[in-house]
């Protein structure tokens, strides 16, 4: 009988140590890396902007604006021939602007290197009347240019001598006069009258002849 407690006393204290044991090393699952199951960043939300153009916060993306259409005209240039007696003319595409038609002179060397339009306006003469609370206009026959010029001009065109300062003039006046199918122009430096040692021009001009 003693024998019998011996064995079941034993085999009760075996299973009570492989009970523990196996409890001791069960093992405990690794915690979530939170970087490794994050999904990919898209380089688009990252920045704010969704993939149909918007920011996260609903407003639409700044996208890059497309390049102006620059408008062009196709112009007559008045150039000195090489014996200064005598134009050149010679088409060319330039800006829609004076400044544009200057530029391109400047490029020919007929017009002095930095002369700049520092202001330039088209007026056809008419005239306007006022009948109470009536007011009409009726157009001119004429087409007028106003040009005001840099110094750079004037400093130019007085170092020449009288030919050269004609055919200087000439390509600056007959490229307008034609660009804008004007009759007269009247040339100024800062708002003064154009001087050089050879005259004042405080006149409007016409298409200059050699």
């Amino acid at each position: 009988m003693r024998t019998t407690w011996k064995y079941l006393t034993v085999a009760a204290l075996l299973a009570a140590l492989l009970a523990g044991c196996a409890a001791g090393t069960e093992t405990t699952p690794p915690a979530e890396d939170p970087e490794a199951t994050e999904p990919a960043a898209d380089p688009a939300t990252e920045s704010g902007e969704t993939t149909d153009g918007e920011t996260a916060d609903g407003e639409e993306a700044e996208t890059t604006p497309d390049i102006a259409v620059v408008e062009e005209m196709t112009v007559t240039l008045y150039l000195p021939n090489d014996t200064a007696d005598g134009f050149v003319e010679t088409e060319e595409t330039v800006g829609g602007d004076a400044q544009a038609i200057v530029d391109a002179l400047i490029a020919h060397g007929a017009v002095p290197e930095g002369t700049a339009v520092l202001d330039f306006s088209l007026d056809d003469n008419g005239t306007e009347t006022t009948d109470g609370e009536t007011v009409s206009y009726e157009a001119g026959d004429t087409l007028h240019i106003d040009l005001d010029v840099s110094a750079e001009f004037q400093t130019g065109l007085s170092g020449m001598g009288t030919s050269g300062e004609t055919m200087m003039l000439g390509s600056l006046v007959n490229t307008l006069l034609t660009a804008y199918n004007a009759d007269t122009i009247t040339v100024t430096v800062a708002g003064a009258p154009l001087e050089t040692g050879h005259n004042i021009y405080d006149e409007p001009l016409t298409f200059i002849e050699p």
